[in-house]
């Protein structure tokens, strides 16, 4: 196929001449581009990987869930066995999406290289691997805006922008990166022209997305919302099938990718934290819906919108209506403790004022300068088509951006859509230098174009902000707290003399939990994944609640050895919660009656304690 047809099977017309070159496409610079960055970051990050210093307990659990599937247990059951074994274990709200793509690799190498060395290969190379897809879709997604120089120069805005790319470094396996590349393939076919087919695939990666995680509910219901308004207002058949397609898509794409992963089972379930019966039910009753609103084709604007509202107030009820419970949200029925001690603390799931100032302003300041750009690129366009366009780019990325201020780990889709303003403001600010007569003027001008850049640009408004404020200066203590193994101790020489260990239940803090599954066989009472939320519960009272009441809740799980880093940051809190507190007799090395120190090689200070047995 040639490039052209590529292009055009992708949705996005052929590039105009630009001056870059005609042997050179967007395609191919997207990948030049990510390719030179990844072979950075796989050496940037080599002795990492190389210890298999995992940056997330995520990262950890993704693995352990791959490995079991590789050992035989079931594709539809994600159940993980070694997570609270007394209370049958926990099942995981995650996609075997996600997990499909490591087993095969892991699967395909481990003949040749071992399983140990497999999955190290296969941890190295799938995120940048994934993240080239998402640069090659900002490329062809982006070609179509009226500016064609926005497609061969955002693989750049990509790169330099540290949300995003942090997602798709070595190591980091878990589902956030699909998360940001569906947002992007939904975003790439809103841009299309529209039709049945723009809306039929917009609709499918939307039930990919909400499949992945229903943390994109938001976004799959502002483009549905964006192509229903546009029908509304406007009534042309080619709208009416876009939204159409997308709605449809998206109901039958969420069943059809239900039970593909899940199995029966998962059609008939009622989480609210992942896409199951409810949310399949309101989209079902949205479509619905709106195929009778669109077929009936009020003559009056006003009606239009009136009667897509009221297919929207249909999904609401359709979900509520399966599960009420789920209009509380998937976190009300934590209980505080573990809203005290660890949901207020995981800051990727909180609203942005609960972040440092500093970390706001990487943040905030891409997502401004996108919709600046957005705003002044529309403002300039004289094509009915091109205005469009960015106004498309404009409102997702508004209300991506607002999102992100209330839940900060949608920031990374917000970036995604902010890239093209980004663009556009560079372009022009490099043009405009570029004609400058004078040497040092010129130099300095073109310096400001890097600017533009999402990270150059946040750490220039960082600096400057910082002279004026000196509270949103970076706090030096965070390099301290990013020293290796001061988070897990979890050091060599700990991993190998807790493996050796008698393979028995642990109880550990809640961070320490996914990665002991992930590095030894022992079993767990309780990791940070929420729907094992009681003995999350009793983990935290364990440590930092009624001394009184440790021993009983300890033996309650089954749990023979304790097991904490004392560096840890939640280690730290529970220890701090009370002076009498099991974690600060532990601290302390005052250990109750009850448990007998184990002798254990660690250079970055793991403890380990057993559990007597009951007196008889």
């Amino acid at each position: 196929m040639t490039d052209a047809a590529a292009l055009s099977a992708a949705g996005a017309a052929p590039p105009r001449e630009i001056g870059f070159g005609a042997r050179l496409t967007p395609l191919h610079i997207a990948l030049l581009i990510w390719g030179a960055m990844s072979l950075i970051a796989i050496m940037a990050n080599w002795p990492s990987i190389v210890a298999l210093d995992l940056g997330d307990t995520d990262d950890a659990m993704r693995m352990a869930q791959v490995r079991d599937l590789l050992a035989g247990q079931s594709w539809w059951d994600l159940a993980q066995y070694r997570v609270n074994p007394t209370g049958g274990g926990v099942l995981m709200h995650w996609s075997r999406i996600v997990d499909a793509p490591l087993a095969a690799a892991v699967a395909l190498l481990t003949p040749l290289f071992g399983q140990a060395m497999a999955e190290r290969i296969v941890m190295t190379l799938w995120p940048p691997m994934l993240g080239a897809a998402l640069s090659a879709a900002c490329a062809l997604g982006y070609l179509g805006l009226s500016d064609r120089r926005i497609a061969y120069v955002v693989p750049l805005f990509l790169i330099m922008s540290g949300f995003i790319v942090m997602q798709f470094r070595p190591l980091r396996v878990d589902h956030h990166g699909w998360q940001i590349l569906l947002a992007m393939l939904i975003m790439a076919q809103a841009l299309r022209p529209a039709s049945w087919r723009a809306g039929l695939w917009g609709g499918f990666f939307a039930a990919a997305l909400l499949a992945v995680s229903i943390e994109g509910l938001p976004i799959v219901a502002l483009f549905a919302a964006l192509a229903a308004l546009r029908w509304s207002i406007h009534a042309r058949p080619a709208d009416r099938d876009r939204l159409c397609g997308y709605l449809g898509a998206l109901a039958g794409g969420a069943i059809l990718l239900q039970f593909v992963t899940r199995g029966p089972v998962g059609l008939t379930g009622t989480w609210c934290d992942s896409l199951s019966a409810p949310y399949m039910a309101a989209f079902v009753a949205a479509a619905a819906a709106t195929f009778a609103v669109v077929r009936a084709n009020p003559a009056a604007v006003w009606l239009r919108l009136g009667l897509l509202g009221g297919a929207g107030l249909a999904a609401a009820a359709a979900l509520v209506g399966t599960e009420p419970v789920c209009a509380k949200g998937p976190f009300a029925s934590l209980d505080p403790i573990v809203v005290e001690y660890w949901y207020r603390n995981v800051l990727e799931g909180q609203p942005l004022w609960a972040s440092r100032g500093y970390d706001a302003i990487f943040v905030l300041a891409p997502s401004i300068a996108g919709l600046a750009g957005s705003f002044l690129a529309w403002r300039g366009c004289a094509d009915a088509d091109d205005r469009k366009a960015w106004t498309t780019v404009f409102v997702a990325l508004a209300g991506a951006t607002l999102l992100s201020l209330l839940v900060l780990r949608s920031v990374s889709t917000a970036h995604i859509f902010a890239l093209p303003g980004c663009a556009w403001i560079g372009l022009r600010v490099w043009g405009w230098a570029r004609s400058i007569q004078a040497t040092i003027p010129r130099v300095l001008a073109s310096a400001m174009a890097s600017l533009t850049l999402p990270l150059l640009g946040s750490i220039a408004v960082a600096a400057v902000l910082g002279l004026v404020f000196p509270g949103l200066q970076a706090d030096p203590k965070d390099e301290v707290a990013k020293a290796r193994y001061a988070g897990t101790c979890l050091d060599p020489a700990a991993v190998a003399a807790l493996d050796r260990l008698e393979t028995t239940t642990i109880l550990t803090p809640i961070d320490l939990g996914a990665p002991v599954i992930f590095w030894t066989r022992h079993r767990l009472v309780a990791t940070p994944h929420h729907r094992n939320k009681d003995a999350m519960a009793d983990s935290i009272r364990v440590f930092a609640g009624d001394p009184a009441r440790a021993e009983a809740l300890v033996r309650k799980h089954g749990a023979t050895l304790i097991v904490f880093c004392r560096t840890a940051n939640d280690f730290a809190q529970y220890r701090e919660a009370r002076k009498d507190a099991l974690a600060a007799q532990l601290y302390a090395q005052k250990a109750p009656a009850w448990l007998e120190p184990v002798p254990i090689a660690s250079r970055a200070g793991l403890s380990v304690w057993r559990v007597k047995p009951v007196a008889n």
